[in-house]
């Protein structure tokens, strides 16, 4: 027995196995939810105009070409975003296919990586409850559903900054050269797939994670000279390159117009209003943003005597004063805080699991309760009336999601005023996990037959093969018809214009809105409008049905003059045969 190890040891040594079990199937049902739930429809939906068809197009043409450094949508330079996020949608496409599944699965995936990292954090920042809790309430929160559902840059740059924000919290804990190279690695990722956003995102979330006590040694232990260097090394390339490539364009338009313009005005019309991104959350982060009120109020007042809280509440309250302060507010630019947000819930149910109370002893645990009761009856209502009023093949996934949203909601708060507050979690994971596969996995996928975009797309397409016609887009110019023909198309909102690619062309195919129809009938004297389809359906982005019709149009031949000469002979000719 002398050789043998002590009991003490063996156990321990059980215990770890048992750990490292338990952190793998964790891990791995986290990774299964999160990746059901994000890829789910995904290939039975068409894009989302206005900005999934211009990266999926923007792809699409860098692949034809051969080009890795210049982006073009409709074989014009798009300067909207830097180039990561087309590299990695080339991936996409490998893997998935030239379609919307393999344009979305680069978000997809990143979604699902974001919160095995919420998964990971939390478990050494909160413990392994909370951890696990915090990975489910992010994978099961509706906007990261969303944005992971999306061929766009916001689920990639979350995982990034994410990342950014792991490393910074475990350098606050102990030194690392690895992990400093790491976040500046990471750092220069998330600059080349939004430019300096994720820049300016890491650095107010740092400043009053800083100002809190929770991240002030990190920044001392980010080895800033060659960690300044190894950022430059990986990002600078690209923008030198592309730079020259464009002559300077690239960054006029990128820092002039897509940084500076949002800063000061609300670009595309997106005004937001003060408290915007704060009252949205209560929506896009349901049913979990009912409890941040009373974990942000916890957190605050224990951020003295545990770092990890000041650590959180720079990373939540530093980009919400940011992003309030840009004119242009969009609901997913908030997407890299909402992991923060998570752990906090997390926490805040942690705590009441340990001490077995009832949320409403909590401070503003009463508000919690009534969000959750009232956002809960808001949305019951609103998918019961879509239900009744929507179309016949929306109407049952409609009703079906008001069932789920409805009982879930109810079952859980009665879980929660009985102090059952595991099973509460437990009931909103679930009823959120199935209200969210009935949305995207039914719900949209029946709103297909009524997507205009696509809709003229295809049919430009065919048509334009059929007819030798160049597709010609008019008043009508979403994205979406590009990616759908699967080809460029000239775009004009001008009569000059319109007969320059007529005369070009020989012949086009357009589709054209009813007041264009009226105008085309008035100069019938001289074009051909051979009408071939009629097209009705919805356009989201304006929030209306509309009526288009598919023309092949081409100009009208000339009568010829013919001379004195040639009429007597034509009449004597005619004479003759009489």
């Amino acid at each position: 027995m002398s050789g043998s190890a002590p009991p003490a040891l063996l156990l321990s040594q059980v215990e770890a196995r048992r750990d490292w079990r338990r952190r793998w199937i964790e891990g791995i049902a986290v990774a299964l939810l999160a990746l059901t739930l994000n890829l789910t429809g995904n290939a039975r939906t068409s894009l989302w105009d206005r900005d999934e068809p211009r990266y999926a197009e923007c792809t699409r043409e860098m692949i034809a070409r051969g080009d890795w450094l210049l982006p073009t949508f409709n074989q014009e330079p798009r300067f909207h975003k830097p180039i990561l996020i087309y590299w990695l949608m080339r991936g996409g496409f490998l893997i998935g296919g030239d379609n919307p599944f393999g344009a979305r699965l680069v978000s997809g995936l990143a979604g699902a990586g974001t919160c095995l990292l919420v998964l990971a954090m939390g478990r050494r920042m909160l413990g392994p409850r909370a951890g696990l809790m915090a990975a489910l309430m992010l994978a099961t929160s509706p906007i990261m559903i969303i944005e992971s559902k999306l061929a766009t840059t916001d689920a990639t740059l979350a995982l990034l900054l994410v990342g950014c924000q792991f490393c910074l919290w475990e350098l606050s804990r102990t030194a690392s050269r690895k992990l400093a190279a790491l976040f500046w690695a990471l750092l220069a990722l998330a600059t080349l797939t939004k430019g300096p956003v994720g820049l300016a995102l890491i650095a107010v979330a740092g400043g009053l994670s800083w100002w809190w006590g929770g991240s002030a040694a990190a920044w001392g232990r980010l080895q800033w000279r060659w960690g300044i260097a190894l950022f430059l090394a990986i990002a600078a390339p690209w923008f030198v390159a592309v730079g020259v490539l464009s002559e300077g364009e690239f960054f006029r338009f990128a820092l002039g117009k897509q940084v500076a313009e949002r800063v000061v005005s609300g670009l595309e019309q997106h005004y937001g209003f003060p408290g915007y991104y704060v009252l949205t959350s209560v929506a896009t982060f349901y049913p979990w943003s009912a409890l941040l009120p009373a974990a942000i109020v916890g957190a605050w007042a224990r951020r003295r005597a545990d770092p990890n809280f000041g650590f959180l509440l720079g990373w939540v309250v530093g980009p919400l004063i940011l992003l309030e302060c840009v004119r242009t507010k969009l609901v997913h630019y908030y997407l890299p805080s909402y992991p923060a947000c998570a752990l906090l819930a997390a926490w805040l149910v942690d705590s009441l699991l340990i001490e077995e109370v009832n949320l409403r002893r909590w401070p503003l645990g009463r508000l919690g309760h009534g969000l959750l009761a009232g956002v809960g009856v808001g949305l019951t209502v609103g998918f019961l009336a879509g239900g009744v009023v929507l179309p016949s093949a929306l109407r049952w996934p409609c009703l079906a999601t008001a069932l789920v949203v409805g009982s879930g909601t109810l079952w859980s708060l009665i879980k929660l005023q009985r102090a059952a507050n595991k099973q509460a979690v437990a009931g909103l994971v679930g009823t959120w996990a199935i209200a969210m596969l009935v949305i995207s996995g039914w719900l949209i996928p029946s709103a297909e037959p009524y997507r205009t975009s696509r809709l003229v797309g295809e049919r430009l397409g065919r048509l334009s093969s059929e007819f030798s016609a160049a597709p010609l887009l008019l008043s009508f110019q979403e994205p979406s018809i590009v990616y759908a023909m699967g080809r460029s198309a000239a775009m004009v909102r001008t009569w000059d214009g319109f007969y320059r690619e007529l005369d070009h062309h020989g012949a086009i195919v357009t589709a054209l809105m009813p007041k264009e129809i009226l105008e085309f009938e008035e100069r019938r004297d001289h074009l051909e409008v051979d009408y071939r389809e009629t097209i009705e359906g919805f356009n989201l982005n304006k929030g209306k049905t509309e009526m288009l019709r598919i023309a092949v149009i081409r100009r009208k031949p000339k009568p010829e003059r013919r001379s004195d000469e040639a009429i007597v002979r034509a009449s004597g000719e005619k004479l003759l045969v009489k």
